[in-house]
């Protein structure tokens, strides 16, 4: 019976030591952090992303907060997810080290450590776990070895003192100088001179329109570069590119800018000031107009995207204004966009004739951008009349598709009379009227109506210019009353019989 209790006693101290003992307490080596990638490849304006995976194999809680251990350049931004988490035995969760590079990173090769602090929620006790990443940053800028290089090309051979980075520098540069010299100063009236003999004016638009923009890019790309051949530091190399970049763009809008001047609306103008055009200089204005806000508003937008700003926020400032504007300025932006039709449409020119609502006919003296000045030829006034009105209706031009007019003259004779000699002597009044076109558009004559004793004859005539459409109806109606009285023709004249009954009234 006594051992029995002994064996007993002995079990009992033998679960209580096992329980006691560390290698059954839970502690933070029970976390596995298993680390997914450890290097990566950055481009300079995107994000580079690693992953790590940690499981709880202990019984107990575990808190676990990962830190970055190392200062990256300040042209690198991370973030780390989640900032810490509680893990619950025998689960596991997913740790983010995010990487963006900005824009203007230089190329550089990133070593990152991460550590993972692990904390037992029971026991306290804690250990750290470290991890490093590999990063390799790329970019467009500084990316070629220019150091000690002539031109950033040749290595330098020259003597000493001049065998160093100041050596090669001032003799690159002065390369550059001569260069540009020799393209704004030399070349281009080389050119010009060739291009004398041309009977076209154009080569010489072309010559001038890149001159000032070619010697601006030479000087940019000659100092940038040949600054490059010194010992910089990298990130004021990718500065330097950067700003090559930027004068790039303006060097650009520059160029966009002069061709729109020099060559379109020279262009445009000699298309305005031709007769046939008449519209004037209005839609050459519209358009240096339209290139002077465009062109730098373009230029900005592209800058901005080089410079990695965010643009969200500005495109929905300028959309909300442009609504406000627009709601505001609503019946100007109809005209101005109606005015811009009629000079792309062109459905009248200066000097055309438009018949007018209240049945007059007016003259168009200028079309603009928001109006269209007429001049009432029946009143010598002159009507504004906005575009947008203009644009709406059935615009009816009188002198297209050329300046003839047709007018017609109706005649009421005796029926009694030979219509074919009547017809004829129509024609002889439209040949003595100078203004009726005769041969091709030579003059009809209709029987238009018969009817209680009279016979009414109509007669087409086509006048040579729209301009002389009254005078022509006028001289027309004169002749043909003096050639039918010269051959005994009267005019029927609408008369009334009415009968009287006169009833004498006898007295008593």
């Amino acid at each position: 019976m006594l051992r029995v209790k002994a064996l007993i006693l002995l079990l009992i101290a033998a679960l209580v030591a096992v329980a006691l003992s560390p290698a059954a307490a839970a502690s933070p080596s029970d976390a596995s952090i298993i680390q997914v990638e450890q290097g990566a490849d950055l481009w300079a304006g995107e994000t580079a992303s690693f992953k790590w995976v940690v499981y709880n194999d202990g019984a107990d809680r575990m808190l676990v907060i990962p830190r970055m251990m190392t200062s990256l350049p300040e042209r690198l931004s991370y973030t780390l997810e989640p900032t810490s988490w509680v893990l619950d035995p025998h689960q596991g969760f997913e740790v983010y080290l995010n990487v963006s590079a900005r824009n203007d990173m230089y190329p550089a090769l990133v070593q990152a450590s991460v550590v993972f602090n692990v904390t037992d929620m029971v026991s306290t006790a804690s250990e750290e776990f470290a991890s490093s990443v590999s990063l390799n940053v790329r970019s467009i800028y500084a990316f070629q070895d220019r150091e000690n290089r002539i031109l950033g090309i040749w290595d330098n051979f020259l003597p000493a003192p001049l065998d160093g980075n100041l050596g090669a520098f001032g003799v690159s540069i002065l390369i550059w100088l001569v260069v540009a010299f020799v393209v704004f100063e030399v070349f281009g009236p080389s050119l010009r001179r060739l291009t004398a003999r041309s009977a076209t004016k154009w080569d010489d638009i072309i010559i001038d329109v890149v001159k000032w923009p070619l010697f601006l890019l030479l000087l940019a790309y000659g100092t940038v570069s040949s600054l490059e051949i010194l010992e910089l530091n990298p990130a004021l190399v990718a500065d330097l590119e950067l700003a090559y970049l930027v004068a790039l763009v303006l060097i650009a809008a520059l160029l966009a800018y002069r061709i729109l001047v020099k060559m379109v609306l020279c262009w445009g103008k000699e298309r305005c000031d031709d007769p046939r055009s008449g519209n004037g200089d209005v839609m050459v204005n519209g358009v240096e107009l339209l290139g002077k806000v465009v062109i730098p508003v373009a230029a900005a937008f592209i800058i901005a995207g080089i410079l990695g700003m965010d643009l969200g926020g500005a495109i929905l400032g300028v959309g909300f204004l442009g609504l406000i504007v627009g709601y505001a300025t609503k019946s100007t932006l109809s005209n101005l966009f109606s005015g811009l039709q009629l000079l792309v449409d062109r459905p009248f020119k200066i000097g055309d004739r438009v018949p007018l609502e209240d049945g007059h006919t007016a003259q168009v003296l200028s079309v603009g951008l928001l109006t269209t000045k007429l001049l009432d030829l029946d009143t010598s006034e002159e009507v504004i009349v906005p575009n947008s009105l203009l644009e709406s209706q059935v615009i009816i031009n009188m002198n297209a598709p050329d300046t003839r007019f047709k007018v017609s003259v109706k005649v009421r004779v005796s029926d009694r009379e030979d219509p074919k000699r009547i017809e004829e002597l129509m024609m002889e009044a439209s040949r003595r009227t100078p203004q009726i076109l005769q041969g091709g558009n030579a003059p009809v004559v209709r029987v238009s109506e018969v009817k209680e004793g009279r016979m009414m004859l109509t007669i087409f005539l086509w006048v040579d210019d729209v301009a002389n459409r009254h005078i022509a109806r006028t001289e027309y109606r004169s002749n043909l009353y003096q050639v039918l009285g010269e051959n005994g023709v009267e005019i029927a004249i609408p008369r009334t019989r009415v009968w009287l009954n006169r009833e004498q009234v006898r007295g008593p």
